[in-house]
This record gives structure tokens, C-alpha cells and sequence, in this order.
């Protein structure tokens, strides 16, 4: 054997040993991937769960931004002129409003709160008697209709009925423990909204310092040139989130407060929770009443049936009423996007996210036709250019 054979040899067999040493790690990692994947996923939960405080103090930061700079435009900035005392102008603005924010969740500790659990635990206690009178009154009907027996199904329909509202009974005593329970679960991560107002207070103060950071971090990585283009599509995706979040928190709690004071005129036992139910359900486009005025309805139906029924019309025509005026007049056309896009995201962020997708869906959609459509116009530009066509491609 001369020595080109042997390299050769000493090659092929390198190559050998190769594939066989990858195709039993490929076996291996197939033959373990729950194992993996259940490591991997528990080690992301810790991740997770420690960067919680974090997450949500940016998302309490961003929330609260327009306002802090609300208060340096128009109270603080006449009065900081100075360029030696303008920059207490955010430090002074940012107290301000958590000031305000603890003055706010305070009272909805001391105030709505006890409110929303009383309405709870009554519900719970009228529950077993709001079962049990139904179910009779459904049987009695039923003997009334079927006297004769006819085909023999009077039986058959008492049996399903019990069957049916003992289910009913179960589910929705099970729900309601399960609402106090998250009451309890949220009281319990006390914590984890300080730390995360704290973090959200200096992501405030230090802003533009973070920012200014953030871009010269990216510069010296990036060509300038998609760096400017990155940040005219932030300000974009942040004019686009900031209208749409604050203008619907805006019409939601607007719409909160008169279902409130409606139902009080109604004399509502349920007034508090209710209407918390409605101004929440209301952030969700489209599928918010389809949602709220249900649960209203069947809430309020277990002091008063026939009341309920005027209190989900009442809910029903204010919901009319955010859609044709308020909701226009608040938001305006601030994301820009068709019904069915806006139908699509909700139902896509919803299966994702839950409740907080269906929410953000759709500014999310707004960013991305954002995104396509300026995608889509430099390749026509550029299709055009290319052609020697001077006149628009459509």
C-alpha cells in the first residue's frame, strides 16, 4: 500500500467513523428528546419566572411613558426651562405619576376589591338555590308539555335534566372557587409587582440613556444606514401600540364607569363586578361583547332573571354605543387595518397568548401590514427600476 492509498484509506475511514458517530447522536437525541425537551423546558420556566419582574416592569414602563412625557410637556417643562435643572424634569414628572398609580391602586385595594370578592362569595352562596329552582321549574314544564307521556321520554328528560344542572352546578362552583383562588394567587405575588413597579420607575428615569445606549451599541455593530431604518420602524410600531393600548384603555374605562353608574340606577347587587366584567371584556375588538354581555347576563340572572335580561340590553346598547361614537371618537382609525385582519389576529393571538393576545393582536397585525406593505413597495420600486418603467407599478 503506497502512501496516497493510505491517505486515502485513512479518509474514507475518518468519513466512516464520522457518519456512525452522528448517526448514533442523532439516535440518541431522538431516542431522549422528551427528556430534552421537558430539561429545556423547565430550565426556560426559570428563566422565565426570574425575568418576570423585569418583563413586566418594561411593560408597566411602556404603559406609562406617554404619560410621564404628558407631564414633562406641559407641567414640569415650564418650570425646568433651565438647561442646569431640565434634567429633574423627568425625575419630578416620573414621581408624579407613581404617585398618582399608587394613589389609584390603592384605592382599588381598599375600595373595589372587597367590592368584587363580596360580589363573589355572594354569588357562590345564592348558586346551589339558583340550580335548584331552575331545575324545578324546567321539570314542572316538562310534565306540563309531556302530561300524557307521549313516546315515554318524561323520564328520560327529568333524569337528563338533573344530570345536566348537577353538572352545571359542579362546573360553575368550581369556576367561581377558582376565581377566589386566583384572588389569592394574585394577592400572593405582591412581590413581584413591586419589584416590578420599582424596575419600571428607573427604565423610566434612565430612558434616554438606555436608548441612547442601545443605539450606539447597534451602530458600531451595524451599517448606519439599517439602524435609521430600524428606528423609523420603532417610532412607527410604538406611535401604533401607544394609541391603540392607551386610547382602548381609555374607551374601556369610560365604558367601565357609565355601566357602573347604570346598573347602580338599576340597583345591580352585582354593580361592581359586572361592570369590572364589561370595561375588561371591552379592550378585546369584536369578540369583547360577544363575551361580556353573557357572563353579565348569567351573573346578574342569579338574583333576578327578569332583570337580567334589562341589564344585558342596557349592556348590550352601550356596547352599541362605543362602537358608532365613543370607540371612534377615542381611537380614531389607529391601526389602519380591515376587519378581517383584525378578526384573524384576535383569533390567532387568543389561541397563542390567551386573553393578553387577543388584546395585542391586533396592533401586532397593524406592525406587520406595516412591514409587508413597505417590503412589498421596494421590490415593485425596484422591479420598476430595473425595467426602465417610470410609471408606478400598481
Amino acid at each position: 500500500m503506497n502512501m496516497q492509498q493510505y491517505k486515502r484509506y485513512v479518509k474514507n475511514s475518518l468519513q466512516l467513523l464520522f457518519v456512525l458517530f452522528a448517526a448514533i447522536l442523532f439516535y440518541k437525541l431522538i431516542d431522549n428528546i422528551g427528556t430534552i425537551y421537558q430539561s429545556f423546558g423547565e430550565r426556560i420556566a426559570s428563566i422565565r419566572k426570574v425575568l418576570n419582574p423585569f418583563l413586566i416592569g418594561i411593560f408597566i414602563a411602556y404603559i406609562l411613558n406617554p404619560i410621564v412625557k404628558w407631564f414633562e410637556r406641559k407641567i414640569y417643562g415650564p418650570i425646568f426651562e433651565d438647561k442646569k435643572v431640565y434634567k429633574y424634569n423627568r425625575l419630578f414628572s416620573t414621581i408624579t405619576v407613581y404617585i398618582i398609580l399608587i394613589g389609584l391602586i390603592s384605592l382599588t385595594i381598599t375600595h373595589v376589591v372587597p367590592g368584587i370578592l363580596l360580589n363573589i362569595m355572594d354569588l357562590i352562596a345564592k348558586l346551589p338555590t339558583f340550580i335548584y329552582n331552575n331545575e324545578s321549574r324546567i321539570v314542572e314544564w316538562v310534565n306540563q308539555v309531556y302530561a300524557n307521556d307521549v313516546y315515554n321520554i318524561v323520564g328520560a328528560i327529568e333524569d337528563n335534566i338533573n344530570s345536566i344542572f348537577n353538572r352545571l352546578a359542579v362546573i360553575l362552583q368550581n369556576s367561581l372557587n377558582n376565581i377566589v383562588a386566583s384572588i389569592v394567587t394574585f394577592t400572593s405575588s405582591i412581590l413581584t409587582l413591586i419589584l416590578a413597579l420599582m424596575i419600571s420607575f428607573y427604565f423610566l428615569i434612565d430612558k434616554d440613556s438606555l436608548i441612547h445606549g442601545t443605539q450606539r451599541f447597534l451602530r458600531a455593530l451595524f451599517d448606519d444606514r439599517h439602524i435609521d431604518k430600524l428606528i423609523k420602524f420603532c417610532k412607527e410600531a410604538d406611535e401604533i401600540f401607544v394609541k391603540f393600548i392607551v386610547g382602548k384603555s381609555i374607551d374601556s374605562f369610560i365604558i367601565g364607569c357609565i355601566c357602573y353608574v347604570g346598573l347602580l340606577f338599576a340597583k345591580s347587587r352585582y354593580a361592581v363586578l359586572i361592570s369590572i366584567i364589561v370595561g375588561i371584556t371591552n379592550m378585546i375588538p369584536y369578540f369583547g361583547p360577544l363575551i361580556g354581555v353573557p357572563i353579565a347576563f348569567l351573573i346578574a340572572s342569579l338574583n333576578n332573571p327578569i332583570k337580567a335580561l334589562w341589564i344585558a340590553l342596557f349592556i348590550f346598547i352601550l356596547q352599541q354605543f362605543d362602537g358608532m361614537v365613543l370607540g371612534p371618537k377615542i381611537l380614531g382609525d389607529s391601526v389602519g387595518v380591515r376587519p378581517l385582519w383584525i378578526i384573524f389576529s384576535i383569533i390567532l393571538g387568543g389561541s397563542l397568548y390567551g386573553v393578553i393576545g387577543m388584546f395585542l393582536g391586533v396592533p401586532v397585525i397593524a406592525v406587520a401590514k406595516i412591514t409587508v406593505e413597505r417590503l412589498i413597495d421596494r421590490r415593485l420600486e425596484e422591479k420598476r427600476s430595473k425595467t426602465g418603467n417610470s410609471e408606478p407599478i400598481q
